[in-house]
């Protein structure tokens, strides 16, 4: 699957961005960055690896009140 993300997102890339695919350690979520090819900023996290690092704790916490209870 994730192949056949970055090929088509090669597809799109243009000369001005550049992006970059991985996936969150501990979501297992698949997150895309675009950057800016000339300075290599970026420009924008889809989805946030902040809102991800939420998550991760979300779940974290939903599963140490799991574990508690029983």
């Amino acid at each position: 699957m994730i192949k056949q993300l970055e090929k088509a997102i090669r597809a799109v890339q243009g000369p001005e961005k550049t992006f970059e695919i991985s996936i969150h350690e501990q979501t297992h979520a698949i997150m895309v960055k675009v950057f800016d090819k000339q300075s290599g900023d970026l420009i924008r996290e889809i989805p946030s690896e902040k809102l991800l690092d939420v998550a991760a704790n979300l779940m974290e916490l939903n599963g140490l009140v799991v574990d508690e209870r029983v």
